[in-house]
């Protein structure tokens, strides 16, 4: 009887290039992601961790969480996708945009989904979107786009 392989080592992957995109008023202070770094389990049942890929103050706020899992795709190139919910609570907004009506304080969730691409030279490219609305996700107040790249390395 054959012994199976050992799995490969896991990669540990560290964002060395950010470009972010704002639409609607910025949110300062919302992450730091260049050096963030993510592991990738490889194997039988290959898994991300931390499972959002970007670690992040909404992170403990995660509800529906949902990812693809991740594909491996011809040879060693790797494809994963996720999303999720962060409720931030109510946070007040002016309706009317003047000054002088009612601030009103609506349920203000954030919407985020995510694309991780590992290449098969172990560079990496993703994508992620957040997007904060209120009045149940109707109405968007601010999104962000972020793009990032960097390269994976076995670990030992």
């Amino acid at each position: 009887m054959l012994a199976s392989a050992p799995p490969p080592p896991p990669l540990v992957c560290t964002i060395q290039t950010v470009e972010a995109r704002w639409s609607g008023h910025p949110i300062a202070g919302i992450r730091q992601l260049k050096q963030q770094q993510f592991r990738v389990e490889r194997g039988e049942n290959p898994a991300i961790e931390p499972r959002t890929v970007i670690d992040s103050r909404l992170t403990p706020l995660v509800e529906r969480f949902s990812s693809s899992g991740v594909e491996q795709i011809a040879g060693s190139r790797m494809t994963y996708h996720w999303s999720y919910e962060a409720p931030l609570g109510a946070l007040t907004f002016n309706d009317s945009g003047a000054s002088s009506g009612p601030a009103q304080e609506k349920e203000s969730p954030v919407a985020v989904s995510g694309d991780l691409v590992i290449d098969d030279q172990k560079g990496f490219e993703l994508s992620q979107q957040s997007r904060l609305t209120q009045s149940a996700g109707t109405k968007t107040l601010s999104s962000l786009l972020e793009t990032a790249h960097g390269s994976c390395r076995e670990q030992r």
